[in-house]
Protein backbone atom coordinates (compact mmCIF):
# COMPACT_ATOMS: atom_id res chain seq x y z
CA UNK A 1 0.00 0.00 0.00
CA UNK A 2 2.90 2.35 0.68
CA UNK A 3 4.08 2.03 -2.94
CA UNK A 4 0.62 3.02 -4.21
CA UNK A 5 0.62 6.13 -2.03
CA UNK A 6 4.06 7.01 -3.32
CA UNK A 7 2.84 6.70 -6.91
CA UNK A 8 -0.14 8.94 -6.16
CA UNK A 9 2.29 11.59 -4.94
CA UNK A 10 4.47 11.23 -8.02
CA UNK A 11 1.41 11.50 -10.27
CA UNK A 12 0.19 14.61 -8.43
CA UNK A 13 3.64 16.22 -8.63
CA UNK A 14 3.88 15.39 -12.34
CA UNK A 15 0.48 16.88 -13.17
CA UNK A 16 1.28 19.98 -11.12
CA UNK A 17 4.66 20.38 -12.80
CA UNK A 18 3.26 19.91 -16.29
CA UNK A 19 0.50 22.43 -15.51
CA UNK A 20 3.17 24.91 -14.41
CA UNK A 21 5.12 24.21 -17.61
CA UNK A 22 2.02 24.79 -19.77
CA UNK A 23 1.31 28.06 -17.96
CA UNK A 24 4.90 29.18 -18.54
CA UNK A 25 4.55 28.13 -22.16
CA UNK A 26 1.49 30.34 -22.65
CA UNK A 27 2.21 33.29 -20.36
CA UNK A 28 5.98 33.91 -20.57
CA UNK A 29 7.24 35.68 -23.67
CA UNK A 30 10.65 34.27 -24.63
CA UNK A 31 11.61 37.43 -26.51
CA UNK A 32 11.30 39.74 -23.52
CA UNK A 33 11.98 37.43 -20.57
CA UNK A 34 15.55 36.53 -21.55
CA UNK A 35 17.59 34.19 -19.38
CA UNK A 36 15.21 34.11 -16.38
CA UNK A 37 12.34 33.08 -18.65
CA UNK A 38 14.43 30.33 -20.20
CA UNK A 39 15.45 29.12 -16.73
CA UNK A 40 11.83 29.00 -15.56
CA UNK A 41 10.81 27.20 -18.75
CA UNK A 42 13.57 24.62 -18.48
CA UNK A 43 13.05 24.17 -14.71
CA UNK A 44 9.34 23.45 -15.01
CA UNK A 45 9.98 21.21 -18.01
CA UNK A 46 12.62 19.33 -16.02
CA UNK A 47 10.31 18.67 -13.10
CA UNK A 48 7.47 17.58 -15.38
CA UNK A 49 9.68 15.32 -17.47
CA UNK A 50 11.26 13.82 -14.38
CA UNK A 51 7.86 12.74 -13.09
CA UNK A 52 6.68 11.57 -16.51
CA UNK A 53 9.80 9.50 -17.13
CA UNK A 54 9.53 8.03 -13.64
CA UNK A 55 5.91 7.02 -14.21
CA UNK A 56 6.75 5.50 -17.60
CA UNK A 57 9.63 3.52 -16.11
CA UNK A 58 7.46 2.36 -13.19
CA UNK A 59 4.75 1.16 -15.57
CA UNK A 60 7.35 -0.74 -17.61
CA UNK A 61 8.78 -2.28 -14.43
CA UNK A 62 5.30 -3.31 -13.31
CA UNK A 63 4.71 -4.96 -16.63
CA UNK A 64 7.98 -6.89 -16.75
CA UNK A 65 8.92 -7.30 -13.08
CA UNK A 66 5.54 -7.34 -11.38
CA UNK A 67 4.28 -5.17 -8.55
CA UNK A 68 6.88 -6.31 -6.02
CA UNK A 69 9.76 -5.86 -8.47
CA UNK A 70 8.63 -2.36 -9.37
CA UNK A 71 8.24 -1.49 -5.72
CA UNK A 72 11.70 -2.80 -4.88
CA UNK A 73 13.35 -0.90 -7.71
CA UNK A 74 11.48 2.41 -7.35
CA UNK A 75 14.57 4.24 -6.10
CA UNK A 76 16.53 3.24 -9.21
CA UNK A 77 13.58 4.05 -11.48
CA UNK A 78 13.24 7.52 -9.99
CA UNK A 79 16.97 8.10 -10.42
CA UNK A 80 16.81 6.98 -14.05
CA UNK A 81 13.84 9.28 -14.73
CA UNK A 82 15.76 12.15 -13.16
CA UNK A 83 18.84 11.43 -15.30
CA UNK A 84 16.78 11.13 -18.49
CA UNK A 85 15.04 14.44 -17.87
CA UNK A 86 18.35 16.13 -17.07
CA UNK A 87 19.71 14.83 -20.38
CA UNK A 88 16.72 16.12 -22.37
CA UNK A 89 16.76 19.52 -20.65
CA UNK A 90 20.52 19.83 -21.14
CA UNK A 91 20.07 19.18 -24.86
CA UNK A 92 17.35 21.83 -25.02
CA UNK A 93 19.51 24.32 -23.14
CA UNK A 94 22.43 23.71 -25.47
CA UNK A 95 20.10 24.15 -28.43
CA UNK A 96 18.72 27.39 -26.97
CA UNK A 97 22.20 28.86 -26.74
CA UNK A 98 23.15 27.60 -30.20
CA UNK A 99 25.94 25.28 -29.13
CA UNK A 100 24.29 21.89 -29.63
CA UNK A 101 26.20 19.56 -31.92
CA UNK A 102 26.06 15.81 -32.39
CA UNK A 103 29.13 15.30 -30.26
CA UNK A 104 27.53 17.30 -27.41
CA UNK A 105 24.59 14.91 -27.48
CA UNK A 106 26.88 11.87 -27.42
CA UNK A 107 28.98 13.36 -24.63
CA UNK A 108 25.80 14.05 -22.64
CA UNK A 109 24.63 10.50 -23.20
CA UNK A 110 27.98 9.13 -22.06
CA UNK A 111 27.79 11.35 -18.96
CA UNK A 112 24.26 10.17 -18.18
CA UNK A 113 25.30 6.54 -18.54
CA UNK A 114 28.38 7.11 -16.38
CA UNK A 115 26.26 8.70 -13.64
CA UNK A 116 23.76 5.81 -13.77
CA UNK A 117 26.42 3.11 -13.69
CA UNK A 118 28.22 4.84 -10.82
CA UNK A 119 24.99 5.17 -8.83
CA UNK A 120 24.09 1.55 -9.55
CA UNK A 121 27.49 0.37 -8.37
CA UNK A 122 27.20 2.45 -5.20
CA UNK A 123 23.74 1.01 -4.45
CA UNK A 124 25.04 -2.53 -4.95
CA UNK A 125 27.87 -1.83 -2.49
CA UNK A 126 25.36 -0.53 0.08
CA UNK A 127 23.34 -3.73 -0.16
CA UNK A 128 26.29 -5.98 0.57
Amino acid sequence: MKFQKLLVGVRFFTVLSLAAWVSVLFFVDPETSGLPGAAIFLGTLFSGLSGAFTLILVSLARRFLGESGASASFHALFRQGFILSAYVVALLALSRFGILAWWNALLGLATALLVEFTARRASIREET
